[in-house]
């Protein structure tokens, strides 16, 4: 009985509402944010500065060449992996490296090969070969 006089109620409730709500409701005036470039934006929060961003700049002076890393080691198992700069990678991995110069650039290693890998940086291929230890002795001027 309880159940029945509740639902009644709402339905009465529910009925009015409809019939008193407005056809349609349209603002006098729309909110629209229309500042400068260096005012703040109000949907930031408060003491929050935005700064330039400098990332697209420095990204575009890097160039990254095939002596910019050093492969030490080549594993052709499945997975195949390779150690560039001293972080192992396996085959399709994205890794962030830092080059000889000292730069960070973002490649994925596409291939890996006896003796050389393709790294992908920005849909160019860099083949970067193998360091070998006679290579290393050479060029310090060591005897072998």
């Amino acid at each position: 009985m309880k159940t029945l006089l509740t639902a009644t109620c709402l339905l009465i409730a529910c009925a009015t509402m409809r019939a008193a709500a407005p056809a349609g409701y349209t603002p006098k005036t729309k909110s629209v944010f229309t500042g400068a470039g260096n005012q703040h934006n109000p949907f930031w929060p408060i003491g929050w500065v935005k700064t330039e961003d400098d990332s697209a700049d420095s990204a575009a002076s890097v160039n990254p060449r095939p002596d910019d890393f050093m492969v030490t080691t080549i594993l052709l198992n499945d997975p195949k992996m390779a150690v560039i700069n001293g972080k192992d990678m396996a085959e399709g991995e994205v890794a962030a490296l830092t080059t000889n110069g000292g730069q960070s650039v973002v490649v994925q290693l596409m291939d890996v090969q006896d003796g050389h890998v393709t790294l992908r940086w920005q849909n160019q291929a860099i083949v970067v070969p193998i360091h070998r230890d006679e290579e290393l002795f050479e060029s310090a001027g060591a005897p072998q």
